[in-house]
C-alpha cells in the first residue's frame, strides 16, 4: 500500500498520482467528503500526505507544527508524520509557482499584478508577485470591490495570475475574462493543469504572451514535496523535462485535414501501434445518431450536423492520450479549434489535391474539393503543432507522426 497520497473534496481531475508515481513511488489519490477530514488526520494511515481544496486552510488545527512560511500564507499543502513529534505543516505551492513562473521566462518586477480568486491559492499568487518585484497587485473577485464587472480599470495590469478553478475539467470552455482587454500584458499564469491548455491559457499563447502553465506549477510542487519524502531534490532541467513527458503522455494527438487525407486510416493505424485508444469524430456521430454522415447531411442540413460535430468534439477533447481524427471541417469552429488544442497536440496530414475523393463526403462533390482547400488550408496551418505530406505509404506517414510527436 501506498506511504503518500493526495487528499480533497474532488479529485477527478487530478493529474498527482501520474506525477508522484513518475517520482519513484506509490501515490494515492484519496477523496474526503466534507466532516470527515478530521477522522482521515486522526487515522494517520500515510506517512505523508498533499492536501488540495477545500481544505487546505482547514488541515491547519490539526497540525503540531507549521513551516513559517506555511504560516505566513495561511495554506498549507503538505502534512508530514513526523511520528510522536506529530504531524507538520508545509506550503510547497510557492515552490511549484516559482518554477512555472521561471520557466515561463516572465520578469513581473515593476508589473502591475492581477489575481483572479481571494480563495486560498490567491494568498500564495500574492506572495509570489511580492516576491517578485510587482508594482501593485489587485485581487480580483466576483463580488468585492475590484470584479469582473470593472475590469476595464486595470486595463494597465501587466501580469495576471488565475487562483480559481473556472476551467477546471469538466468546465473546460469556461473562462473568467477576454485577454483583449489588457494591452500591457506580457503573461498569465495559470494553476489549472487539466485540461492542460485552459481558456485562458490558449488566449494568452494566441497573443505570444508568456505563460506560466498549472502543470509546470504542479510537477514543480510535487518534485519538491518528494524532496520532503525522499530526501532528494531534482535538478530544475530535470523537473522540466518530467513536466515535457507528461504533457506528452496526456496530450491527445489530434489528426486535422482535408476529407479523403488519410486521417482516420492513418489514425487508426497510429493508435494500434503505440497503444493509444482510437477516436474517429464522424465515426462517433454515426454511432451515437445511428444514421451515416451523407444522411444527417440529407435529412437534416450542414447546420445541424456542425453541431453533432461540435458536441462530440468538445466531450472527445476532455479525453487524454487519445489519437483523435477529426471531420475535415471541424476546424471551421472557433470553438472546435480551441477545444481540439486544449489537449491536443494537433498534426495537419496533407495529401495532394489530386489523389482526394469525394465519394460519400457530401460537400466535396461536383469538383468543389479545390475550394473548400483554398477555405480550409490556412485553418489547419493555424492549428497546426506539425505538418504531415501524406502522399507516400501508409507505414510513412505514421513514422513521420511518431518522429515529430515523440510516441
Amino acid at each position: 500500500m501506498a506511504d503518500f497520497c493526495l487528499i480533497g473534496k474532488r479529485l477527478n481531475y487530478s493529474f498527482s498520482k501520474i506525477v508522484h508515481n513518475k517520482l519513484g513511488y506509490d501515490y494515492d489519490l484519496v477523496e474526503v467528503a466534507e466532516g470527515e477530514l478530521e477522522g482521515f488526520v486522526k487515522s494517520r494511515r500515510y506517512k505523508a500526505y498533499n492536501v488540495t481544496i477545500p481544505y487546505k486552510s482547514a488541515i491547519m488545527e490539526y497540525l503540531s507544527e507549521i513551516s513559517e512560511e506555511a504560516k505566513a500564507l495561511g495554506v498549507v499543502n503538505l502534512v508530514i508524520d513526523e511520528g510522536e513529534a506529530g504531524l507538520h505543516g508545509y506550503n510547497m505551492d510557492i515552490r511549484g509557482m516559482e518554477f512555472a513562473l521561471e520557466k515561463s521566462g516572465a520578469d513581473i518586477n515593476g508589473k502591475k499584478v492581477l489575481i483572479l480568486g481571494t480563495g486560498n491559492t490567491s494568498a500564495t499568487a500574492e506572495y509570489l508577485a511580492k516576491e517578485n518585484g510587482a508594482k501593485e497587485i489587485v485581487k480580483i473577485s466576483r463580488s468585492g470591490e475590484n470584479n469582473y464587472e470593472n475590469l476595464s480599470s486595470h486595463a494597465d495590469a501587466g501580469f495576471i495570475i488565475n487562483t480559481t478553478p473556472v476551467g477546471t475539467f469538466p468546465g473546460n470552455e469556461d473562462c473568467l475574462l477576454d485577454l483583449s482587454l489588457f494591452p500591457s500584458l506580457i503573461g498569465v499564469q495559470e494553476v489549472i493543469y487539466n485540461p492542460i491548455k485552459s481558456r485562458l491559457v490558449l488566449q494568452a499563447e494566441a497573443r505570444g504572451l508568456k505563460v506560466a502553465t498549472g502543470l509546470d506549477m504542479l510537477v514543480g510542487q510535487a518534485a519538491y514535496t518528494a524532496e520532503k519524502f525522499t530526501g532528494e531534490l531534482l535538478s530544475f532541467e530535470r523537473i522540466d523535462a518530467l513536466s515535457k513527458e507528461i504533457q506528452r503522455e496526456q496530450s491527445n494527438i489530434v489528426l486535422v485535414g482535408m476529407p479523403s487525407c488519410g486521417k482516420s486510416t492513418i489514425g487508426r493505424a497510429l493508435a494500434k501501434l503505440v497503444g493509444l485508444p482510437f477516436f474517429d469524430t464522424d465515426g462517433e456521430i454515426e454511432r451515437e445518431k445511428g444514421v451515416t454522415i451523407p444522411e444527417i447531411f440529407a435529412r437534416e442540413g450542414e447546420g445541424t450536423f456542425r453541431a453533432y460535430e461540435s458536441a462530440v468534439i468538445a466531450d472527445l477533447s476532455k479525453t487524454h492520450g487519445a489519437v483523435i481524427a477529426t471531420g475535415g471541417g471541424a476546424v471551421k469552429s472557433e470553438r472546435n479549434r480551441l477545444n481540439l488544442k486544449q489537449n491536443g497536440i494537433v498534426v495537419y496530414l496533407k495529401r495532394d489535391l489530386a489523389s482526394l475523393v469525394s465519394d460519400g463526403r457530401p460537400l466535396s462533390q461536383g469538383g468543389k474539393i479545390e475550394a473548400l482547400y483554398k477555405e480550409r488550408a490556412p485553418l489547419y496551418e493555424g492549428i497546426a503543432d506539425f505538418v504531415v505530406q501524406n502522399d507516400g505509404t501508409l507505414e510513412e506517414a505514421v513514422s513521420e507522426i511518431r518522429r515529430k510527436v515523440g510516441v
